[in-house]
């Protein structure tokens, strides 16, 4: 009767042991379908998928030159508005293309959309910096002067280290 519960006992864990090499062998087995399927699929969208991130870059890379402070001086001139009219305008315009492009950080990768909101983030501050320099009343192309003096003082635009980061992502993908 001993041989025989011994016997059973080594006979249930060879079946244990062959079932347990199973499951694993199936697990793997799945697994691996399963990035195989995830595989086509991505290759299957790719010629939906890389002109619209393409697009998407070349979005970030125009609202990057729209609120570089030179190209949003040009384009949005002082005109009659005093420093506090300006200064607010100039603010507005940079929300207003920033949130205009929200949709892009779907497309680019974190790193990226971080700089982008840091070239941001810079260029406003550059802005109330120099529009706390000079009386809210005094000509608008005032301040227009005072930023592009701290703009060429400044060695790189906050614009610039995301603008390089853009060029080297299209670089790696494409």
């Amino acid at each position: 009767m001993e041989y025989w519960i011994i016997g059973m006992s080594g006979m249930l864990l060879t079946i244990v042991g062959v079932g347990v090499i199973a499951c694993l062998m199936l697990k793997a087995s799945h697994e691996k379908a399963l990035k195989q399927i995830v595989l086509e699929r991505k290759k299957e969208s790719m010629p939906v998928v890389v002109p619209i991130r393409l697009q998407a870059y070349e979005r970030v890379a125009l609202l990057l030159e729209r609120i570089r402070p030179e190209s949003l001086l040009l384009r949005e001139l002082p005109g009659d508005r005093n420093v506090a009219q300006y200064h607010t305008w100039l603010l507005t315009s940079i929300r207003n293309e920033f949130e205009h492009n929200l949709s892009q950080q779907v497309y680019i990768s974190s790193a990226l959309w971080e700089a982008v909101k840091n070239a941001r983030e810079e260029t406003v501050k550059l802005i109330h910096l120099a529009a706390g320099q000079l009386d809210d009343n005094q000509p608008g192309s005032q301040l227009a002067s005072r930023i592009l003096e701290m703009t060429v003082s400044v060695r790189n635009e906050p614009t610039d280290a995301a603008l390089a980061l853009l060029h080297q992502e299209i670089k790696e993908m494409y």
